[in-house]
C-alpha cells in the first residue's frame, strides 16, 4: 500500500512538472510572440524597394584586395543612408560582388546617382543586376504567403491529432515552440524574413513534424514487441534519435552548400532551413521526449489501449515485394529517365531571366487582362516583349520577358503605359541581368548541386557504407533528373528559386533514403545476414507508414504554397511537390533495389551485409 502511494505521488509530481513546463513556455510565447513578429526584419519583396548587384574591380592591380571590397561596401552603405534609409542591407558576395538592398525606395535614377558617386576608393563598380519591387505587390505577396502558411499549419495540426490522438497534441505544442524559437533566432541574428525564408518556415514545419512522426511510430513498434512502457519510450527515443540525426544532416549539407556558394537571392532560404533543423532538434526531439515522459510514462498502458487500432503492424500495399520486383522498379525508372532526357536534349529549358541576359517585368493589374491586349500595350509603348504570359487568380498578372537589357527609363515607360490605362493600382517587379551574371549563376547552381551530392555521398558512406552511399546517390540523382524532365516536357519556367527547390528535393530524398537504409542496417545486424530479401522487405514495411505520413505533411505545405502563396513561388512549390513524391518512391522502391544488386556482387556468406 505504501509503495503504491509513493508511486502515485511520483506520477502526480511528474504530471504537474509537465503542466508547469508547458505553462511557462506558453506564457513566454504569449508575451513575446507579438513583439518578435513586429520586430522581425521584412524583406524587400514585401515592403517594395530596389536591389542592385555590383561587380567590383581594382583600379591599381589585377587582384581585388579584400580590404578594398570591404571599404567599398561600407561606403555604399554610408551613401545609401543619405537616401533616408536607416538600415540598408549591403552584403559582400563572393570575391568581387556587392549586393545592395534598399527597402522602400523605387526611384532607380536617384539611387544610381547617389551610389555611383566617387568615394576616393581605388575601385570601379559596374551594375550587373537590378530589381525593382512595387510596395503594393510586395504587401500582396506577403499576405498570400502567410495565408498559405497558416492553411498548411492548420491541416498539419488536424492530421497529427487524427493520426496520434493525445500524442498529437504534444506534436502540435512542440511545433508552435519550433515556430517561436525560429522567430527568436531571426530577431537575435537580425536576419531578414524574405519570401524564400517564409517558404523555408513552411517546409521546416514538415521537417519538425517528421521528427515527431519518427518518434511516435517507433513507440508503436516497441509496443508491438510487447515492451514495457518505460523501456518502450527509452528504446524508441534512442533509435529514433539516430535516424533523425542522420536524415536531417543530409538536408543541412545541401543548405550549407547553398549558403556557402553565396547565391544571393536564396541565401535566406538556406539560412532559414538550417536554423529550422537545428531548432527542431530542441523543440520536436528533446522537448517532445521530455513531455512524453512527464505526461504519459506513468499511464502509457491507457494510451496503448486507446491507440490499439493504429498500433497493429502495417502491411505494404498489395503485398509489395521490393526484392522480387526490383527489376520492374529499375526498368520503370530507367524508361522514365530516357523519355525525360530525350526531351531535355531536343527541347531547351524555359529559363527565367535569372539564367539568361535581359529584363523580366512582372506587372499586376487591378483588373483582368488577356495576353493579346497586354502585348499590344507594350508594343504601343514602343518596347515589344519577347514573350508574354498572363496568369494569377484573376488573370491580372503579366509576366513579360525582354531579350535586351532595358534601361530604367524603358521600364518606367512600360509601367506608365499600364498605369495610364488601369490607374494607380498597378504594381510591378523588374529584374535585369547581364550575360555575365546569368552565366555565373548557372555555374554556381551546377557547382552547388554537385558539391551537395558529393558531401551527401561521403556522409552516408561514413555513417553506413559505400554500397548504401552509392545506391542513395543514384536514387537522389534520379529524383533530380525526374524533376528536370517534368519541367522540360511541360515547358515550366526555371528561375533562381529552382536552385533552392532542387537542393531541397535532394536533401529530402536523401532524408527518406537514409531512414530506410538505417532500418535495413539495423535489421541486417539483428538477422546476422540471414534471409537478406526478407530483411529488406521487413525493413521497408516498418518504415513505410512513417514515410507516407512525413511526405504527406511536407507535400501539404508545398501544395498550399502553390495554390494560396505568392505567384513567384508557384514553380518552386511545384518542383518541391513533384520531387517529394518521386523521392518517396525512390526511397522505398529504387534505392533499396540498387543496394541489393550492389550487395549481391560481394561473394560469400556476408552477401547483403549492411
Amino acid at each position: 500500500m505504501k509503495c503504491k502511494l509513493i508511486n502515485h505521488m511520483k506520477n502526480f509530481s511528474h504530471l504537474w512538472a509537465g503542466v508547469l513546463i508547458v505553462a511557462i513556455i506558453a506564457i513566454a510565447i504569449t508575451f513575446t510572440g507579438p513583439s518578435l513578429v513586429q520586430n522581425t526584419r521584412i524583406g524587400l519583396e514585401f515592403k517594395g524597394g530596389y536591389e542592385i548587384l555590383y561587380k567590383v574591380e581594382s583600379l591599381n592591380s589585377k587582384v581585388l584586395d579584400k580590404s578594398l571590397l570591404l571599404q567599398e561596401a561600407q561606403a555604399l552603405e554610408s551613401q545609401a543612408n543619405t537616401l533616408g534609409i536607416s538600415e540598408p542591407e549591403v552584403r559582400i558576395e563572393g570575391t568581387d560582388q556587392i549586393r545592395v538592398l534598399l527597402a522602400g525606395i523605387t526611384n532607380g535614377d536617384e539611387i544610381r546617382s547617389v551610389l555611383n558617386k566617387s568615394n576616393n576608393i581605388p575601385v570601379k563598380i559596374t551594375e550587373q543586376y537590378s530589381q525593382t519591387v512595387g510596395g503594393v505587390l510586395g504587401a500582396s505577396d506577403l499576405h498570400d504567403t502567410v495565408f498559405a502558411g497558416i492553411v498548411a499549419l492548420s491541416i498539419t495540426f488536424v492530421l497529427l491529432i487524427l493520426l496520434y490522438r493525445i500524442k498529437g497534441f504534444i506534436a502540435i505544442f512542440t511545433l508552435i515552440v519550433y515556430l517561436w524559437l525560429l522567430l527568436l533566432a531571426f530577431n537575435l541574428l537580425h536576419a531578414t524574413l524574405s519570401l524564400a525564408a517564409i517558404v523555408a518556415f513552411v517546409l521546416g514545419v514538415g521537417v519538425a513534424a517528421g521528427s515527431n512522426i519518427i518518434f511516435f511510430e517507433r513507440i508503436k513498434e516497441e509496443f508491438r514487441a510487447d515492451s514495457l512502457p518505460t523501456q518502450a519510450l527509452k528504446d524508441s527515443y534512442a533509435s529514433s534519435l539516430r535516424t533523425i540525426f542522420d536524415s536531417n544532416v543530409t538536408i543541412i549539407i545541401g543548405t550549407i552548400v547553398l549558403f556557402a556558394m553565396g547565391i544571393g537571392p536564396i541565401r535566406g532560404f538556406a539560412l532559414t532551413m538550417t536554423l529550422s533543423i537545428l531548432v527542431s532538434f530542441i523543440s520536436n526531439v528533446f522537448l517532445a521526449r521530455l513531455l512524453m515522459n512527464l505526461f504519459f510514462l506513468h499511464k502509457y498502458n491507457t494510451i496503448e489501449i486507446e491507440d490499439k487500432r493504429i498500433i497493429k503492424s502495417p502491411d505494404l500495399p498489395m503485398g509489395l515485394d521490393i526484392q522480387k520486383n526490383r527489376n520492374i522498379f529499375l526498368l520503370a525508372a530507367s524508361l522514365v529517365l530516357i523519355v525525360g532526357i530525350g526531351s531535355i536534349a531536343f527541347s531547351p529549358f524555359n529559363y527565367d531571366i535569372d539564367f539568361k541576359a535581359g529584363t523580366a517585368l512582372d506587372v499586376t493589374l487591378p483588373t483582368s487582362i488577356d495576353q493579346e491586349h497586354a502585348t499590344s500595350v507594350m508594343e504601343d509603348a514602343g518596347i515589344p516583349p519577347a514573350t508574354v504570359a498572363v496568369g494569377g487568380k484573376n488573370s491580372n498578372q503579366i509576366a513579360a520577358r525582354f531579350d535586351d537589357v532595358l534601361t530604367h527609363e524603358q521600364v518606367a515607360t512600360v509601367v506608365d503605359a499600364f498605369k495610364n490605362e488601369y490607374g494607380g493600382g498597378v504594381a510591378y517587379v523588374e529584374n535585369t541581368s547581364d550575360p555575365s551574371v546569368a552565366q555565373q549563376l548557372a555555374i554556381k547552381a551546377i557547382i552547388a548541386i554537385l558539391l551537395s551530392l558529393g558531401a551527401m555521398f561521403i556522409f552516408i558512406a561514413l555513417r553506413f557504407n559505400w554500397r548504401m552511399a552509392t545506391a542513395a546517390t543514384i536514387g537522389i540523382i534520379f529524383v533530380g533528373l525526374f524533376v528536370l524532365c517534368v519541367f522540360s516536357v511541360f515547358k515550366l519556367e526555371i528561375d533562381v528559386t529552382f536552385i533552392a527547390a532542387m537542393l531541397t528535393i535532394i536533401g529530402y530524398a536523401a532524408n527518406e533514403v537514409v531512414v530506410v537504409f538505417d532500418r535495413i542496417r539495423e535489421n541486417t545486424i539483428l538477422a546476422n545476414g540471414e534471409n537478406p530479401a526478407d530483411t529488406m522487405n521487413q525493413s521497408i514495411k516498418q518504415v513505410f507508414t512513417r514515410s507516407i505520413y512525413t511526405v504527406s505533411i511536407v507535400v501539404i505545405g508545398s501544395a498550399c504554397l502553390y495554390f494560396f502563396g505568392a505567384e513567384p513561388l508557384q514553380m518552386f512549390s511545384l518542383a518541391i511537390f513533384v520531387g517529394l513524391l518521386t523521392g518517396t518512391f525512390v526511397s522505398i522502391c529504387v534505392a533499396p533495389a540498387i543496394w541489393s544488386y550492389l550487395s549481391s556482387i560481394k561473394q560469400g556468406p556476408s552477401t547483403y551485409k549492411a
